[in-house]
């Protein structure tokens, strides 16, 4: 199943900005995104950490971090860029382990439309795995089939 068209239409704007689109841009096209995987009506929170990183929470208890997201503009889809995201959420994710009750905390970096993902865990060393490597068009169907398996992921952690 595809993402509404909402979240395409969104994509498909922000992609035609072109390589000097600001992060800002992409905030539309990540948010709902995360809101069609993490609604209100199962418990979670998207808390934006402006202009720095969102957050994917659970309401329950503590409000506990689960998913941290990062974004960068596209002109940064180079192998700095790439180091520079997985810098940036090792830096994220290791400041939201100390209000967590959890072990693991996912990460998605974004760059323009570019996504990845990575976990970290508190007993698991100081560098993030990484879970899926750098896909093209976070909005396309192909990409919705392998976020499912992300959020899936996230699910389980609570």
């Amino acid at each position: 199943m595809p993402y509404d068209p909402t979240i395409q239409t969104e994509a498909q704007y922000v992609d035609n900005l072109g390589s000097s689109a600001t992060e800002d841009k992409f905030h539309a096209t990540y948010n709902g995104i995360l809101a069609h995987w993490f609604p209100t009506s199962r418990g979670y929170i998207i808390d934006h950490q402006e202009p720095e990183y969102i957050i994917v929470r659970h309401a329950g208890g503590y409000r506990n971090p689960l998913l941290i997201v990062e974004l960068k503009r596209p002109s940064k889809w180079t192998a700095a860029g790439q180091n520079e995201v997985l810098d940036d959420l090792q830096t994220y994710i290791e400041g939201q382990f100390k209000p967590t009750q959890y072990n693991t905390i996912y990460g998605v970096g974004g760059i323009g439309l570019y996504w990845m993902v990575c976990k970290m865990e508190k007993s698991g060393g100081p560098q993030p795995t990484l879970v899926l490597d750098w896909q093209n068009n976070i909005a396309s169907d192909a990409s919705y089939t392998q976020f499912q398996t992300i959020a899936n992921l996230v699910y389980n952690i609570i």
